[in-house]
């Protein structure tokens, strides 16, 4: 009764099979693409319903009759040849496909396995163990087409897994068969609902599937991956057929000695997989036997364009970051940059490799005297080569290949390069072309980043005379108030109030020369210092003590006194700019006044002047602009400038209104509450006194 059972079940499988399979070629047949791809496919269908209907049919098992070599055979054959169309040109014609050499050389062996299999010459592991190399190649093809697909990806998923689990499945029962020389039940009696349980995956597919073929590069990366895949593939078949007859002759050791070696063989296959060494021989082999260039030049541009992008020019020692995307561009392993001043070189970086000893640098000061105008990248592997002749002490020196890094018709410097021997690269006119390229690329980046250098230092310069500027721009500030007290000490030298009000004021003025002395020594400004004022008040004191020497005198209209919380002395020293600047556009006879209000929460100063005014342009392009002044060497040209920025930084707003020959009106708006809020997150920035 298990038996009827069992058999039952075996056919069941089968038959659901084939009806699903004739689902899908009445699918097949229903899309409009017409091509080669598709055409396998249906042809595969057509075959796998054939296939289903023998094993449902009749009791046998595979590869264990001619009939069932020819169908398992032929199924196989054409799920190989699809995969290679579907890997091909979408637009292949039959003629086209079947003249290809590997088409026509997979045709001819499968012909001749299929002759050799159903002729009884061989036993039945051998035959599981063919078998089972036929599908390492189907699945190494697989893995090729889902690597390939590309952005396409999406499309091609459904069909590749499908397919894979199914050859996956029979890799698993030919793997046991080869094993125990026979074909196990419980696994073949599932292989009807394993294949049916799949095809709606590939119903999915050729609902995605927009157009059969896939039209893309073959990359080096994608035929070492299925090359380490397919020769995996192979070695387990030779593990498993070498297992079987250890098993076989081993007598009472046999499951001791089979279990060994399997394990070790195992231990020696993961080995290879993740050893570098084979890794880089195999892509060197590849390379030189499948590709007609040594590289890969979109992959190797995009990486050596994004590890440019990585290098931060602000960290020590960028040209580390520099050699090290240099030497990678072609697949070095150490290398060295040298920068030339003169008749002697200076080494700006190293990698992965000692400092160059005296036979390098001497081939390197021969190099500059050899090649000071050309530019020839040596080879030192070339004996043909003259210069390389010449070279007395060649053992002693660690370097391959010899760079020269050219900057306006002159020889800046060099890039020496090595790598073991297998991963060195002969100098023909294409590495050549491609060094030329590269190094062009990356001398820019190394000019570029010198020039960086160069710029750093000398903005450290220029923010220095700009500190120096403000400074100096306050100087006047404390002549204006020297010029003032001894033109008033004519008149009050013998009044006691005015010999305490000028100690009071030299006091003040030492003060602000220390904080001037101490910007210049430490190159920093100070901190603010803020406390709560009476913007009348200040201004009554600004107007008075260091306004009141110059023609006109300003005239201070109070009409709402206002508090704020601001840096006295540097808001004075604003103020005082602004009403320097009216005094000296405007005539002794002319009118400067100066208005305080509330407006709103905002306090509004307004300074007018009756002077020379300005033009449209000039208030756009040149009266905020740092070091412009009109007033030739009397004036520094960052009173307006700085005075605009500090209204800024304090979230408020400056305006000017201005008409040549009829005056100025610069109306200055500060806010009342919390003023200074808005620059607790704001930039150190140099300023006045």
């Amino acid at each position: 009764m298990d038996t009827l059972f069992s058999l039952a079940l075996d056919k069941v499988g089968f038959i659901l099979a084939a009806v699903a399979y004739l689902f899908f070629v009445g699918l097949l047949l229903a899309t409009r693409v017409s091509n080669l791809p598709k055409h396998l496919l249906i042809a595969l269908s057509v075959v796998s319903i054939c296939w289903a209907v023998y094993y449902s049919w009749f009791a046998t098992l595979p590869y264990t009759s001619t009939s069932s070599h020819i169908i398992e055979n032929s199924k196989s054959t054409i799920l190989l040849l699809f995969l290679l169309a579907a890997l091909s040109k979408a637009n292949n014609t039959v003629g086209q496909f079947l003249r290809q050499p590997y088409v026509f050389g997979l045709l001819i062996a499968m012909l001749s396995w299929v002759i050799i299999s159903a002729s009884n010459l061989l036993s039945a592991s051998n035959i599981f163990t063919g078998n089972l190399a036929i599908c390492v190649l189907q699945l190494a093809l697989l893995e090729a087409l889902y690597r390939r697909s590309g952005e396409a990806k999406w499309q091609y998923k459904p069909l590749v897994l499908a397919l894979t689990v199914t050859t996956l499945f029979d890799f698993a029962l030919l793997a046991e068969s080869a094993l125990f020389g026979r074909i196990d039940d419980q696994i073949w009696f599932a292989r009807g609902f394993v294949y049916c349980a799949m095809l709606p995956l590939m119903i999915i597919a050729v609902r995605r599937i927009k157009a059969w073929g896939i039209n893309v590069y073959i990359s080096r990366d994608i035929v070492l991956q299925s090359s380490l895949v397919l020769g995996a593939g192979i070695y387990l078949c030779i593990l498993a057929f070498a297992g079987f007859y250890i098993r076989f002759f081993g007598g009472s050791w046999s499951n001791l000695i089979q279990a060994t070696f399997l394990i070790l063989g195992m231990a020696i296959l993961v080995f290879l997989m993740l050893s570098g060494t084979l890794r880089r021989q195999l892509k060197v082999f590849i390379e030189k036997h499948f590709f007609a260039n040594k590289f890969d030049y979109r992959e190797k541009w995009l990486l050596l364009t994004r590890a440019l992008q990585k290098i931060d020019i602000s960290k020590p020692d960028p040209y580390q970051s520099l050699l090290q995307a240099w030497i990678n561009s072609i697949g070095y392993s150490r290398g060295a940059i040298v920068k030339f001043k003169n008749t002697n070189c200076t080494t700006l970086a190293l990698y992965q490799r000692p400092a160059l000893n005296k036979q390098e640098l001497q081939l390197i000061t021969d190099y500059q005297r050899h090649f000071a105008k050309g530019n020839w990248i040596v080879d030192l592997s070339d004996k043909t080569d003259l210069f390389v002749q010449s070279i007395v002490a060649l053992k002693l020196v660690n370097i391959q290949l010899i760079i020269p890094i050219h900057h306006k018709g002159k020889l800046w410097g060099l890039c020496v390069m090595n790598a073991p021997e297998v991963s060195k690269l002969k100098l023909n006119w294409e590495l050549k072309d491609y060094l030329t390229l590269v190094s062009e690329q990356i001398s820019n980046q190394l000019l570029l980043m010198q020039a960086s250098q160069t710029l750093s230092e000398n903005a450290q310069f220029v923010a220095f005379s700009r500190m120096s500027a403000f400074v100096v721009h306050d100087l006047k500030n404390v002549k204006a108030q020297i010029d003032l007290m001894l033109a008033n000490a004519v008149k009050h030298r013998a009044n006691p109030e005015f010999i305490d009000d000028s100690f009071i004021t030299l006091g003040a003025m030492q003060q602000r020369l220390d904080n001037m002395l101490s910007q210049l020594t430490n190159k920093r400004l100070d901190q603010q210092s803020d406390s709560q004022i009476s913007v009348g008040q200040l201004l009554n004191e600004v107007i008075t003590s260091r306004c009141a020497v110059k023609l006109p005198m300003p005239e201070l209209n109070i009409e709402h006194d206002c508090t704020i919380v601001i840096d006295k002395d540097r808001f004075s020293s604003i103020l005082f700019h602004l009403i320097d600047n009216a005094q000296h556009a405007t005539a002794a006879t002319g009118k400067v006044q100066v208005t305080v209000t509330r407006q709103q929460q905002q306090l509004k100063l307004t300074i007018a002047d009756t002077g020379s005014g300005m033009t449209e342009d000039f208030i756009k392009y040149r009266l905020f602009t740092a070091f412009d002044s009109t007033k030739g060497n009397a004036g520094m040209g960052i009173g307006a400038h700085d005075a605009l920025h500090f209204v800024e930084q304090h979230a408020g707003q400056l305006t000017v209104v201005s008409e040549p020959d009829k005056g100025s009106v610069f109306t200055l708006f500060l806010p009342l509450e919390s003023a200074l809020s808005a620059t607790n997150g704001s930039e150190t920035v140099l300023q006045g006194l």
